[in-house]
């Protein structure tokens, strides 16, 4: 890995705000604001003990100890906004006390420096690693390099050898546990990117699926009527004897043109098709099925009642394997979140609108996760949305007061 490329702000605060979720997004600001209050009173920290006791215990001049003191202070600060100026700093800060402070106590590094270079160098490696590594290394060299140059007292050496072995130690865990850190951070912003892409791709593939559904099942249904319309103006010759020439060619000519339609359209739409879907014979269902999901939603344990007041009603054959498809979808979600619930399915007519609703009450027992009715290839309520709204209608699915689920749907009757 480069340094080019470790010089990105922290991968947390680049990520945390596109989650997408309040909770997340709220998460990540407490997490920040604790960092800064943490690290703002470690500064401080640093600054009025550091500086008093180089002053008060070493006889470090005032003016010299607090102008460390600060240098210390505002590397701290600064590792969160800008690291450079940050390790710099901090190295600046650990050797100046090691000049300025006699060799008595804890020397050549006083244990306030020690915490302070720790927590620069832990703070910059979790965004710039190669930074944090050479703050940690000049400070451990500078500081062995005055101590070694520096004449101590026999009495004092072996205290100035396991000062410099703890702040060398102490700095390289720093270190570590920085690029620990960073490549944490890194990796759960690219798990978290990860989520989202696979969040978009799975909608925008149910969509597209859902869309091949719908696709296939009008295929199946307009290839019906146009091979009755081609039949019927085919025979038209020998049905009707009385036809006159110009007329037997106008049915010639229509059932051409049929022939023609259903010849392009399996040609559109055989990129739709695969092993596994169902031949274009087939014939799909109609609202006239609709008691056969009854009774199939009856052995999932659900009790549902019809009211179809649409018995006999002629239906077009798209809008009548909507009103199918609505009912069939509406049965698969009461079987697989409130199984066991009261259900009461509607179809009737107003007007020029065909008004069906799925009502449940609140499941009677947990989902078993099993044994719900088939799925008719759709993706729940945007399925059934984007089939009512081929028809222009609307549809609504709300909870209930009392806990149940409903789904009505408005759907125009086409014009004859």
């Amino acid at each position: 890995m480069t340094e080019s490329t470790e010089h990105a702000r922290d991968p947390v605060a680049k990520s945390a705000p596109t989650t997408g979720s309040r909770t997340a997004a709220g998460r990540w600001r407490v997490g920040r604001i604790s960092l800064w209050t943490f690290v703002g009173l470690g500064a401080a920290t640093v600054l009025t003990v550091g500086s008093s006791l180089s002053s008060s215990a070493f006889g470090v001049p005032v003016v010299v100890a607090l102008l460390l003191g600060a240098t210390e202070a505002a590397a701290m600060i600064l590792s969160l906004v800008n690291s450079p100026i940050a390790a710099a700093l901090s190295v600046i800060g650990v050797l100046g006390f090691a000049l300025v402070t006699p060799p008595a106590g804890p020397w050549p590094v006083m244990v306030t420096s020690m915490i302070a270079n720790s927590s620069v160098v832990l703070l910059v490696s979790r965004t710039q690693w190669i930074t944090g590594l050479a703050a940690a290394v000049m400070a451990s060299l500078g500081v062995v390099v005055v101590a070694f140059t520096t004449p101590v007292p026999a009495s004092m050496q072996g205290a100035a050898t396991a000062d410099l072995i703890v702040f060398v130690s102490i700095t390289g865990v720093a270190w570590l546990i920085g690029l620990l850190l960073g490549r944490w951070t890194t990796v759960r912003a690219q798990l978290v990117r990860e989520r989202e892409v696979s969040a978009a791709e799975l909608a925008r593939r149910q969509a597209a699926e859902e869309r091949t559904q719908l696709a296939r099942e009008l295929h199946d249904v307009v290839a019906h009527g146009m091979s009755a319309i081609q039949v019927q103006a085919s025979s038209a010759r020998y049905r009707i004897s009385s036809l006159p020439t110009e007329a037997v060619a106008e049915f010639d000519g229509i059932a051409a043109l049929a022939r023609a339609s259903m010849s392009e359209m399996r040609a559109l739409l055989a990129v739709l098709r695969n092993d596994g879907t169902e031949s274009e014979s087939a014939p799909q269902p109609t609202a006239a099925d609709i008691p056969q999901l009854v009774d199939w939603a009856a052995r999932t344990g659900s009790r549902v009642e019809l009211d179809d007041r649409l018995q006999g009603a002629e239906l077009d054959p798209v809008l009548s394997l909507t009103v199918y498809r609505i009912v069939q979808e509406s049965l698969s979600n009461v079987a697989r979140h409130a199984t066991g619930a009261d259900t009461l399915i509607t179809l009737e007519r107003r007007g020029d609108t065909v008004h069906v609703e799925v009502r449940n009450a609140a499941a009677a027992s947990e989902p078993q996760g099993s044994g719900g009715i088939a799925d008719a290839g759709g993706h729940g309520i945007r399925g059934m949305r984007e089939r009512v709204s081929l028809h222009g209608g609307t549809l609504e699915a709300l909870h209930t007061d009392d806990g149940g689920f409903v789904v009505r749907a408005a759907i125009p009757v086409p014009r004859s």
